[in-house]
């Protein structure tokens, strides 16, 4: 697809006439589970280990969790640090092994009518300017192309999960497309 569509969202049908977003799937037939009991971030298996994710597509992604005062603010009303929204997500990236070469910062504001709806996360990918969109976001995160209200576990889970399908699904059409015969 042409560069200059900057305003797609990173979903399968808009990188690669797939669907495969549509219809979400795992890395692989494996499955990784968080302990019940434990919050942390430690993985168990049920049969075999989850592989780590595609280092290689994950490089291309950078997650800009806004530290404006505006999310700060909302924040610290629910009694929570600036930056605890941000060691979250480096934990989630920590537990697959991608947080060396995945970019994880604070950032500033992700527009003035998300600072709202904060505290805010935003997600870049290389062949895109500006935020991109993903599996997982409601319809006016997809629209404004950013999280809104990340502050829980739950919040922080289901942003991390988007972020695990877009490099779970590009790496198995990276793969495919390596696998195709030539034409």
């Amino acid at each position: 697809m042409a560069k200059a569509m900057m305003t797609l969202t990173l979903m399968a049908s808009a990188i690669h006439s797939s669907s495969a977003f549509l219809s979400p799937r795992p890395c692989s037939s494996s499955s990784l589970k968080m302990a019940s009991d434990d919050q942390s971030a430690t993985p168990t298996t049920s049969s075999t280990a989850t592989p780590d994710l595609d280092t290689t597509i994950a490089q291309q992604f950078t997650i800009q969790v806004c530290t404006s005062t505006s999310c700060t603010k909302r924040l610290q009303n629910m009694g929570l640090d600036q930056y605890h929204v941000l060691g979250e997500i480096y934990a989630k990236a920590q537990a697959r092994n991608v947080e060396k070469c995945m970019i994880i910062e604070d950032g500033g504001c992700q527009g003035g009518r998300n600072c709202k709806l904060g505290p805010c996360v935003g997600i870049l990918h290389d062949d895109y300017d500006g935020n991109i969109g993903l599996e997982g976001m409601n319809g006016s995160e997809l629209t404004e192309r950013v999280f809104h209200n990340i502050a829980t576990q739950d919040d922080v889970d289901r942003l991390w999960d988007s972020v695990e399908k877009a490099i779970c699904v590009m790496a198995e059409e990276s793969k495919n497309e390596q696998d195709a015969p030539p034409l």
